[in-house]
């Protein structure tokens, strides 16, 4: 649940917040207040860094076509997969 109170208040129940009803009355309502912030959670980071990148549809496609059809997996690929795989260990 967030913990965002809401920006307007319905002031038909003659609730008015204290500084407004003095700055309406021409008082300094000697209200601090605090400076805002936003934090963003690492999947907004990974979803901000994701659209920077667009997709190549088309590539998607072809590798998709390859799988199905079954030849995406050479022995090249293979081999380059197991290399990379055996020099970050």
């Amino acid at each position: 649940m967030s913990d965002i109170s809401p920006i307007a208040r319905t002031f038909a129940t003659g609730y008015e917040p204290a500084a407004r009803a003095a700055t309406a009355n021409g008082q300094d309502a000697g209200v601090a207040r605090g400076s805002d912030r936003v934090e963003l959670s690492g999947s907004a980071r990974l979803l901000a860094k994701i659209a920077e990148n667009p997709i190549r549809q088309e590539l998607v496609d072809r590798v998709k076509a390859e799988i199905d059809a079954g030849t995406y997996e050479t022995e090249d690929k293979l081999d380059a997969a197991l290399e990379e795989l055996l020099s970050d260990l």
